[in-house]
């Protein structure tokens, strides 16, 4: 029976995973080949999850000592718990001409960015949070610099008005330091009387650090043609979820759905 197990799963997770691409030393054409299909197929801002495969109960298992042990975590309740299955991704190419682009996706984030001819660049990513909400951000980086704006609530900062007793403070700090400044003759509004007392002045006798970077000697394969690479890949991610944490953030999410 053991055996009939152990061959249903080999069976079963390979059916699951989408084909692996691992692709190095190859030309810059075909590297971008891969890396404008990967940019169809998957394209910066489109983030999404990793799907579930699966969820299990924890076995009831125990060591010598009557302990559950799951990854290397102690467990005193097994039954409240549930290990949950995850097919996670990511991809990474570049086209040795400096384009570039590469992504992952988990069970709670994803990213996307690329980098063109030019190097500008583009990304975006994703994370849940625990209050239910999902932080979106995109980012680019060009000629002008880089720019970055998310899914978050815009705040305008604005300016506190003085309180009544504030306001009375101020004024009575300043009509003290007015008729201080009268009685010692100074003008309060002149400019700040500027000195070179008390300035270091260096009279060359120190050391001064003046870094060299040493001259970059390229290798024989680097001053070969340029290659690129490009892989791609799915994976198992096993995820320990308490029951009443994933019912409480389930309800959350819930809850913001509505609301949105």
């Amino acid at each position: 029976m053991f055996k009939s197990a152990c061959i249903c799963l080999l069976v079963v997770v390979p059916c699951i995973l989408a084909d692996n691409v691992f692709k190095i030393n190859i030309s810059p054409e075909e590297a971008q080949q891969y890396l404008e299909k990967a940019h169809q197929l998957k394209g910066v801002d489109a983030l999404e999850y990793s799907p579930k495969i699966g969820e299990n109960p924890l076995p009831e298992t125990r060591n010598a000592n009557g302990e559950f042990i799951y990854q290397g975590r102690k467990i005193e309740n097994p039954s409240d718990y549930v290990e949950e299955h995850y097919q996670a991704h990511q991809y990474h190419g570049q086209d040795g001409l400096g384009k570039y682009a590469y992504g992952y996706k988990d069970w709670n984030q994803a990213k996307n960015e690329v980098k063109n001819e030019n190097g500008e660049v583009r990304g975006t990513y994703r994370y849940a949070r625990p209050d239910g909400r999902h932080f979106i951000a995109k980012y680019w980086a060009d000629s002008q610099g880089f720019h970055h704006e998310d899914n978050r609530p815009k705040v305008e900062l604005k300016q506190i008005p003085d309180s009544p007793a504030v306001a009375a403070a101020k004024e009575e700090f300043f009509r003290k330091w007015r008729e201080a400044a009268a009685a010692n003759g100074v003008d309060p509004n002149a400019a700040p009387i500027q000195s070179d007392e008390g300035q270091w002045v260096s009279d060359g006798s120190e050391n001064v650090y003046n870094h060299v970077e040493p001259k970059y000697e390229p290798s024989d394969e680097e001053k070969g043609e340029p290659k690129g690479f490009y892989y791609e890949f799915d994976y198992h991610t096993p995820l320990l979820r308490n029951l009443q944490e994933r019912a409480e953030l389930e309800a959350l999410q819930a809850s913001v759905k509505d609301d949105e």
